[in-house]
C-alpha cells in the first residue's frame, strides 16, 4: 500500500485542522517581525488582505481541480500540458516542498535552540525531527491529518488564552491605521501570497477527500482561520511591543507569552507556549514533507513511494544545515525563495485553468482512460 492509496479517504476537518496548521505555524517564528517590517503599525493589515488575495487565488485552484474531478494537480498538469511539461512542473512543486521543509526545518530547530536549548547542537535536534517526520510520513496523509485534527482543537484553545492573557495592551500603538499608507500595504500583500503557498497541499490531495465537491470550502475556511490567526497575533505583538521593537524581535510570540504573569502564581506561560510551539511545528513539517515525497513520486510515476522517504529526509536535513546562520536562513526563506512561492502556488494553476479550455481533445483522452 502507498502513502497516497486510493482507499485512503481524508475528512473535511481533518484536512482542514492540517491546513491551518501548514499556514498559521509561521506566526511562532518571524512572521510578525516581517509584516511589521513591511508595513509598520499597519502589518496585521498586511497578512488580512494577504490572505484575502489568497482566497481570491484558490478560487482558481478550487475550479481547476473540479474541472478534472479525481485528479490531483499533478495529474492534471499532464493531461493538460502534456508529459515532458507536465514532468518539469512536477519538478517545480518537488522543489517547492522540498525547499520549503529545509527552511522551516533549519528556522525552528535553530529558534528552539536559541530559546530553549542554547547547549544543543543543531544536528541534533534536527536528526530528531526527521525521525519523528519519517515516522509521521511512512503512517500516511490519513494519520498525519487525523493527528492535526485530534490536537488541532487545543493548540487553538492554548493560543487564544494566551493572546487573550497578554492583554491590557495600548491599540494606540496601531496608528498611524495605515502604516506606511493603503497602497503600500495593499501592494505589500500582493507580493507577499507566500504567506499562505503551503494551501497547494490540498491540490494534491483532493482525490483522496471524503466530498471531494468541498476542496473550496474546505480551503477557504483554512484561509480564513490562518488569516485571523496571522493578523490577530502581528496586531497582539505590535500592541504589546510597538512596531518599531517588532521589528528587531526574532520570535515575537515567544517574547510577548514571557509578559504574561497573573498574580504570584500564573507566571512562566511560556513553558506551556512551548508545548503549543512544538505540536504546532511537528504537525506542519509532516505535512510539508508529506508533500515532498509524493511530488517526487508522482513526477516519476513512482509507485510505492515508502523507499523514498529515508533518502528525502536525509536530503532535507542536509539542506537545513547549508545556510550559516540563522540570519541567512530567514533571507532566503522570506527575500528570495518566496518571490517563487506565490507564482507557484497560485500562478501555474490559473495558468493550467486558462490552458485548459484550449486543450478539449486531452482531457477527452484523459476521460476515457
Amino acid at each position: 500500500m502507498t502513502l497516497m492509496s486510493n482507499q485512503v479517504k481524508i475528512g473535511n476537518h481533518e484536512i482542514l485542522a492540517l491546513l491551518i496548521a501548514l499556514m498559521s505555524a509561521k506566526v511562532f517564528l518571524s512572521l510578525p517581525r516581517n509584516m511589521a517590517l513591511l508595513g509598520d503599525s499597519a502589518g496585521w493589515m498586511i497578512g488580512l488582505f494577504s490572505g484575502f488575495f489568497s482566497l481570491v487565488g484558490f478560487y482558481f485552484i478550487a475550479a481547476l481541480i473540479k474541472k478534472y474531478p479525481g485528479k490531483n494537480l499533478f495529474e492534471i498538469a499532464e493531461i493538460v500540458t502534456g508529459q515532458i511539461i507536465g514532468k518539469i512542473l512536477g519538478v517545480v512543486f518537488f522543489l517547492f516542498f522540498l525547499t520549503t521543509t529545509s527552511l522551516f526545518l533549519r528556522q525552528f530547530t535553530e529558534s528552539f535552540i536559541i530559546a530553549i536549548l542554547p547547549r544543543t547542537p543543531i544536528s541534533v535536534l534536527s536528526i530528531f525531527f526527521m525521525i519523528l517526520l519519517i515516522y509521521a510520513t511512512l503512517l500516511g496523509i490519513e494519520a498525519i491529518s487525523r493527528v492535526a485534527w485530534f490536537f488541532g482543537p487545543y493548540l487553538l484553545g492554548f493560543f487564544i488564552i494566551t493572546i487573550i492573557f497578554s492583554f491590557p495592551t495600548n491599540p494606540q500603538l496601531l496608528l498611524p491605521i495605515f502604516g506606511k499608507g493603503p497602497l503600500v500595504i495593499l501592494k505589500q500583500a500582493a507580493l507577499h501570497l507566500n504567506f499562505f503557498s503551503d494551501i497547494i497541499l490540498l491540490a494534491f490531495v483532493a482525490p483522496l477527500l471524503e466530498k471531494q465537491k468541498d476542496v473550496f470550502r474546505v480551503g477557504a475556511i483554512s484561509l480564513i482561520i490562518s488569516t485571523l490567526i496571522n493578523a490577530l497575533t502581528t496586531a497582539a505583538v505590535i500592541m504589546t511591543f510597538n512596531y518599531v521593537a517588532t521589528q528587531r524581535l526574532f520570535f515575537p510570540i515567544y517574547q510577548l507569552t514571557r509578559l504574561i504573569s497573573i498574580g504570584e502564581f500564573f507566571q512562566r506561560v511560556e513553558a506551556v507556549f512551548v508545548f503549543l510551539w512544538f505540536f504546532t511545528a511537528a504537525i506542519q513539517m509532516s505535512g510539508l514533507f508529506y508533500g515532498t515525497v509524493v511530488s517526487f513520486s508522482q513526477t516519476f510515476k513512482i509507485r510505492n513511494q515508502r523507499p523514498l522517504v529515508f533518502p528525502l529526509a536525509v536530503l532535507i536535513f542536509a539542506l537545513s544545515l547549508v545556510p550559516a546562520s540563522m540570519a541567512e536562513t530567514i533571507y532566503l526563506d522570506e527575500y528570495i525563495l518566496s518571490n517563487f512561492y506565490a507564482g507557484i502556488t497560485f500562478g501555474i494553476p490559473i495558468l493550467l485553468l486558462l490552458i485548459s479550455f484550449f486543450v478539449k481533445p486531452k482531457k477527452e483522452a484523459s476521460n476515457a482512460k
